[in-house]
């Protein structure tokens, strides 16, 4: 098999764990700050319920971040071939996270949110996107320099 459909198997299994995660009764915002006032009591950390709301706004927020981040860099690898690869890997990571927040609305104790969307999930991907742009280019220009 192919690098190429490597990469598309992989995106692909991505999206679908990212499917499984919003349908888990454990995702959701109440169970993601239960789990850390929990984890601050077992290290003896005494915190108010304002620093651990804030605590879990920042972390679920990067998941967001990382996870659609994730998916736009195996998107690219998937679409490298393509002239606009970067371009169609951040509208189909946007696209994705879209669906997976429609999916969410259905779910018990969860909300979709378009701003996810437009505010983490696009952002991730590009933040992503753009750093292996910029590696990317690093590395043909040193390609160039050296042969």
């Amino acid at each position: 098999m192919s690098k190429r459909k490597w990469w598309i198997l992989a995106a692909i299994l991505w999206m679908a764990v990212i499917f499984t995660f919003t349908q888990v009764p454990y995702s959701t915002g109440s169970s993601t700050s239960s789990a850390l006032e929990k984890l601050f009591v077992a290290l003896h950390i005494d915190l108010n319920q304002s620093a651990i709301d804030f605590l879990n706004f920042i972390a679920r927020k990067a998941t967001h971040i990382t996870v659609f981040g994730i998916l736009a860099f195996l998107f690219f690898k998937s679409l490298e071939i393509y002239r606009y690869s970067y371009v169609l890997s951040w509208i189909l990571t946007v696209i994705y996270a879209m669906s997976d927040e429609y999916h969410q609305s259905f779910m018990p104790g969860r909300t979709a949110s378009i701003k996810d969307v437009f505010l983490f999930d696009s952002v991730g991907a590009f933040l992503v996107l753009l750093l292996t742009f910029l590696i990317v280019r690093n590395s043909r220009q040193k390609n160039t320099k050296v042969g």
